[in-house]
């Protein structure tokens, strides 16, 4: 058995012990900043913040156990090297190994568990945060306007500013809408500083339309400022104008994130069949515009193939977000075990009793190569640079390959 004797057990208790203290403590800041993100991206109101919190906590778990998986591992042996034990422990013929022992229990115990919270517990709880956030999007996008007096998103064509916010009711309203750049050959579009028009209204109010996706400015009147029109017009009627992606119920559920292990699948197959039908779409407008001999017509069959050709690549980039969660999730899982195999090795040479040298000699340059090799190689397995796998796992197995050698180095001395 891995704790076979009353030293491996009185290591592995006060590696617990190390581990939840550091865990609480990591995982409070982390939960602190990715709510402040959070609220500010959402315009939370404290109310919603403090319901929220619960459910925030398990998607922070996957990122902040194995830190301190490393943390709680190179504390406790640093601390037994510091004060002579391993000396006591090898002249007393107990192989080092022995000693490891209750690094690796620990290391494959929140392993397992980090991968059944990623199996349903983190994709359900991030359902329940987007319907908890948007049982009331409107009073989500009044708090935002109210805090910050204009409402912008990336995906957002409109900026929208407003003097004062009075209850409902928005005071001294501009709408601008954001210039866009067409790219000549892929067609796509992006935002670009500058606005295309100008519209501005006394009072109005907001309405959401989640079935529509739809956000709507209910002005008591409206005047439009457009270059085009080469002058202002006034209109009477609602603004409408997209939702934000962040803002729509099934975006949200339908994040990456927030997909069980068995939805992966049928979300993969869902967007390949999209990905399918654009591209036979596109396919079916090629061979119609070759057809056609009015220049313009074809200008016009082009215009659209060129818009399904960017939504097929579109779509296929989600495709591999979603098939690269395969590999990611059980990686971010066994990412505990590895920091358990190095960061014995790593504490017995410190030879640290204390927390803030043990921080600075193992936990801040394992932690700055580990997670920026995680994203760098997930982004390229995404982006089809590196093979899936490969990028998704290239962390570990730099990290693991690291710690296998030095453990090696260790048992030889």
């Amino acid at each position: 058995m891995l704790l076979g004797n009353t030293l491996n057990r009185m290591i592995f208790w006060e590696l617990v012990r190390v581990f939840l203290l550091a865990l609480c403590g990591l995982t409070g800041l982390f939960l602190l900043a990715g709510l402040l993100q959070q609220a500010n991206q959402m315009g939370l109101s404290p109310a919603q913040v403090v319901a929220v919190i619960p459910l925030f906590v398990p998607s922070t778990l996957p990122y902040t156990v194995p830190a301190t998986v490393l943390f709680a591992v190179c504390v406790v042996y640093g601390r037994l090297a510091h004060d002579n034990e391993v000396v006591a422990v090898r002249a007393a013929g107990v192989h080092l190994l022995t000693i490891l022992r209750p690094a690796l229990l620990l290391g494959a115990l929140t392993a397992a568990g980090t991968a059944a919270l990623y199996h349903t517990v983190i994709p359900r709880s991030q359902q329940l945060l987007a319907e908890e956030v948007l049982q009331d999007p409107e009073g989500v996008l009044y708090n935002a306007l109210r805090r910050d007096k204009c409402l912008r998103h990336p995906t957002f064509p409109y900026a929208l500013f407003v003097k004062d916010v009075q209850g409902r009711r928005l005071v001294d309203v501009v709408i601008k809408k954001r210039a866009r750049l067409v790219h000549p050959d892929t067609k796509e579009e992006k935002y670009v500083p500058g606005y295309e028009s100008v519209a501005r209204a006394r009072e109005a109010r907001l309405r959401v339309d989640l079935a529509e996706k739809k956000l709507y400015v209910d002005p008591d009147r409206l005047v439009v400022y457009d270059d085009s029109l080469r002058g202002a017009t006034e209109q009477n009627g609602a603004f409408p104008m997209d939702l934000p992606a962040n803002l729509t119920a099934a975006d949200a559920r339908g994040r990456t994130i927030a997909l069980t292990w068995d939805d992966l699948g049928p979300r993969a197959d869902e967007l390949r069949a999209e990905q399918r039908e654009a591209n036979d779409r596109r396919e079916q407008l090629r061979a119609e515009g070759a057809r056609v001999a009015d220049p313009e017509a074809r200008a016009k069959y082009q215009a659209q193939e060129d818009s399904l050709k960017v939504q097929a690549g579109n779509l296929g980039r989600q495709v591999r977000a979603v098939e690269a969660e395969y590999y990611l999730r059980p990686a971010l899982a066994v990412g505990c075990l590895v920091f358990a195999v190095l960061g014995g090795p790593v504490g017995i040479w410190a030879n640290r009793a204390d927390y803030l040298s043990t921080f600075v000699i193992c936990f801040l340059p394992a932690v700055f190569v580990y997670y920026p090799l995680l994203l760098a190689g997930s982004n390229m397995g995404k982006d089809g640079r590196l093979p899936l796998g490969l990028g998704c796992w290239l962390a570990n197995i730099v990290m693991g390959a690291a710690g296998v050698v030095l453990v090696w180095r260790l048992l030889r001395r």
